[in-house]
């Protein structure tokens, strides 16, 4: 499979974070998908390579670092990476 090739979980991510009102994070995105962290976190730096996604970082003043994830403003056709 090509890198620049949209896969199921591909698709699910976009559709959840289209269908979310708010950016969410990885952690998020997993549950929301059913799917491991890592799994989450791995097609959401191949959506941000594809220009797809942009990744926010919020750092609170306890805790860890979050990962946000959001659609980027313009996101290109599906069709255009589903072969």
């Amino acid at each position: 499979m090509d890198e620049n090739e949209f896969d199921r979980i591909d698709e699910f991510i976009v559709d959840i974070l289209t269908k979310s009102s708010e950016p969410l994070t990885t952690y998020k995105i997993a549950k929301k998908a059913g799917i491991a962290w890592s799994t989450a976190n791995i097609h959401c730096y191949k959506l941000k390579s594809m220009c797809v996604l942009k990744e926010s970082i919020e750092t609170p003043e306890y805790g860890r670092k979050q990962v946000i994830w959001m659609l980027m403003s313009k996101t290109p056709k599906l069709s255009e990476y589903i072969k």
